[in-house]
């Protein structure tokens, strides 16, 4: 029973962090156009939040595993989880790196609400003196 219990968590953490991670990050670096401001607000609120899941779960379930396989003194659990917590310090290592260099924006992009500028084709004398341009 207990070497299921920590294969499903280990095995989850496995293929579940890097599932939000890569749907966090495409939806990061891909630049939709959105109506309003208030929608690109919003899809940039739920990206940091499968970002942040992922971030959290990275740290947690190793650490969560690994002292679960301690109390249970399961030697092979443990460690695959202390694995796990290495590749896990390694893989926020390069990812900060990169979180660094990146000049991604954080929102989608909005377009500006310009008003179109009026042709102006008829000259109004006005007074003071002003005479109108171009005779």
């Amino acid at each position: 029973m207990r070497r299921t219990t920590l294969g499903a968590l280990f095995f989850g953490w496995l293929y579940g962090v890097p599932f939000l991670l890569i749907v966090g990050l495409i939806r990061r670096y891909t630049l939709p156009t959105f109506a309003t401001r208030a929608e690109a607000e919003h899809f940039a609120t739920v990206t940091d939040r499968y970002l942040s899941t992922a971030m959290g779960l990275n740290v947690a379930v190793p650490l969560l595993g690994l002292l679960v396989a301690v109390m249970l003194r399961d030697r092979y659990w443990r460690t695959h989880f202390l694995g796990a917590l290495a590749g896990m310090l390694l893989f926020l290592a390069v990812y900060g790196i990169a979180a660094t260099q990146s000049a991604a924006p954080l929102i989608g992009t909005v377009p500006p609400a310009r008003e179109p500028v009026p042709e102006v084709t008829v000259c109004i004398p006005t007074s003071g003196g002003r005479a109108c341009p171009g005779g």
